[in-house]
């Protein structure tokens, strides 16, 4: 997240003088020969989700203000529904005595949520930045992990719809500014670990005054505070103890700055490797050794920097394979007047910035967005790019008449041959927000992947978040697939599915993290447009297994139990 001191508002008329340039390359029209059946619906007040972020601005500019927060569809109560939960902010103060908490809102099964914060024993306030979910101690419940501003919190699900926090015996606390976090199995020792962003060095005491004109204060830029080390925990596998490995994993570095985190295995070694978007500095792509360390790869794969090589205002970040060609891409979210990153693996997985050639570069020059992931949100099989947008600047558009503070959400939909087109206005998103968190899932049930917005409530009235419903009017049929370890860590986080229906093949991963402080459905949804049967799929486990199967019928949920194929 760069912001627009004097320095920054130098270089905007450099990088306008591009635009031209990006409108010849980026207006070729739909290459689709119609738009998706497809249209979002706004659905937060009949769904009876209110919550809004609270930011604790009071004038002063403290710099994670503008920052929060991140959301999550998760099931907390195991009866098969999307619940909702928002991270959230705090006053500055230091006690427990507050009315603003993270808020943990029940799926009822027929369209609307109810508040259940209290009840699950979640009404504890933080400065709350993002959230991350899974089942690390593979008890078969969702356990969660907030990162805060100060102490994150881990909770562990009792398996009766409360939460116990066990920070202090998890050693999983820290005193840093946390971010983005995911948990994963770096070492497949079938326990899950963790691995956490941090930002910069910051506090009240250490705030600084920064000013875009020397007459209004503004929010300052990253470069004026030092950086922070990630921090990776590996978890020991008994109860809820977890050791902090980050120098000994290879992953300690200070100057990271770190925003964003996906998982991913890049050069398909079985092992799990890390992307890491940081803000204003070299981005990170820590390559799994399988010794229990890490090796920074970044610069040598091509996503250090963006094609100038120079860094840039990194925030969200995701991975797939939208070509279905078993290629990786990894999409960031930039500053404004920077456009979003698109880097594509080619051969020997070296990736190049792919952000003109694919169209993704225009619509998003102007843009600032944190939130970010690939879905396929209108089931035709491939992968397609939602961006959360919001400037954290509120007076941005008294210095820039280009930029605004509420941004619409952006949507990039695949046109299946290497290009993709921004159709948000086309399918319903034309309202504008300070978007932050971002999360899919499927709450409803439908078969379709339904989205989730958290707005940053610097300025109140902006804060309020977002539930859109996917409203499709096609007959794309799907499949959805539910992983369950047995020798891998419970979730199976971390395996590989690929599904072969009508002559192409989709490969996904069982994945937590991405997007930014935010955590989707960890179930898989393939589109399988108009195929009436999937062919095969295969399903490798962390633990090496391979389960295979064949002629599966579509838009259905498939629940499989590791090594199960073998059985049968």
């Amino acid at each position: 997240m760069e912001t627009f001191q004097n320095s920054a508002v130098a270089c905007i008329f450099t990088k306008l003088t591009v635009l031209s340039f990006l409108l010849a390359l980026n207006t070729s029209g739909i290459g689709h020969a119609r738009l998706p059946g497809t249209n979002f619906i706004n659905v937060t007040d009949e769904a009876e989700v209110d919550f809004t972020h609270f930011s604790g601005a009071l004038g002063k500019r403290y710099m994670p203000e503008t920052m929060g927060s991140g959301c999550a569809f998760f099931d907390f109560d195991h009866d098969g529904y999307l619940d909702i939960l928002f991270a959230n902010g705090r006053e500055w103060r230091d006690d427990n005595q507050s009315n603003y908490t993270p808020k943990l809102y029940r799926n009822l099964g027929n369209g609307k949520f109810v508040d259940v914060t209290e009840k699950a024993g979640l009404a504890i306030p933080m400065y709350g930045m993002g959230v991350t979910i899974a089942d690390f101690d593979n008890d078969d419940d969702q356990d969660i992990y907030f990162t805060n501003v100060g102490s994150n919190l881990l909770f562990r699900n009792n398996g009766n719809t409360t939460f116990t926090d066990v920070t202090d015996t998890s050693n999983t606390g820290g005193h840093d500014w946390s971010t983005s976090a995911l948990f994963f199995d770096y070492d497949r020792d079938g326990q899950l670990d963790l691995f956490v962003c941090n930002y910069v060095k910051w506090t009240v005491e250490s705030d600084l005054s920064c000013t875009v004109d020397d007459q209004h204060p503004s929010y300052c830029t990253p470069a004026v505070y030092q950086g922070q080390s990630c921090r990776l925990y590996r978890n020991l596998g008994k109860g809820d103890i977890f050791q902090e490995t980050t120098e000994k994993a290879g992953v300690y570095n200070p100057n990271g700055k770190s925003l964003g985190v996906a998982m991913l295995d890049y050069d398909d070694d079985g092992w799990i490797d890390l992307a890491v978007a940081n803000d204003t500095e070299a981005n990170f792509l820590y390559h799994n050794n399988g010794d229990g360390t890490f090796t920074d790869q970044a610069l040598l794969m091509g996503v250090a920097y963006d094609e100038n090589g120079k860094p840039q205002g990194c925030m969200g970040i995701d991975v797939a394979d939208v070509n279905n060609d078993n290629s990786n891409v990894i999409a960031i979210g930039n500053f404004s007047n920077e456009m979003n990153s698109f880097f594509l693996a080619s051969a020997g997985d070296y990736f190049s910035d792919q952000t003109i050639q694919t169209r993704i570069g225009n619509p998003s020059l102007f843009t600032l967005t944190f939130g970010l992931f690939f879905l396929d949100f209108d089931l035709d099989g491939y992968q397609d790019l939602f961006c959360a947008n919001g400037h954290i600047e509120p007076n941005v558009s008294r210095y820039q008449r280009n930029i605004r503070y509420p941004q619409r959400p952006s949507l990039f939909w695949n046109q299946q041959n290497g290009k993709f087109d921004e159709i948000g206005l086309k399918v319903g998103l034309r309202k504008a927000g300070v978007g932050r968190g971002a999360a899919y899932g499927d709450y409803d049930r439908d078969g379709d992947l339904d989205l989730l917005v958290s707005n940053s409530g610097v300025i109140s009235r902006n804060g309020r978040a977002w539930l859109l419903r996917n409203e499709a009017n096609h007959e794309h049929s799907y499949l959805r697939i539910k992983t369950k370890g047995v020798d891998s860590n419970r979730d199976g986080i971390g395996t590989k599915v690929i599904v072969s229906a009508a002559g192409i093949q989709q490969r996904q991963m069982v994945r937590t993290g991405s997007s930014y402080c935010s955590q989707s459905e960890i179930i898989l949804t393939f589109g399988l447009g108009a195929a009436e049967v999937v062919d095969w799929l295969e399903v490798i486990w962390p633990s090496g297994t391979i389960d295979k199967y064949t002629n599966i019928a579509v838009n259905t949920l498939l629940t499989i139990n590791e090594g199960e194929s073998k059985q049968q």
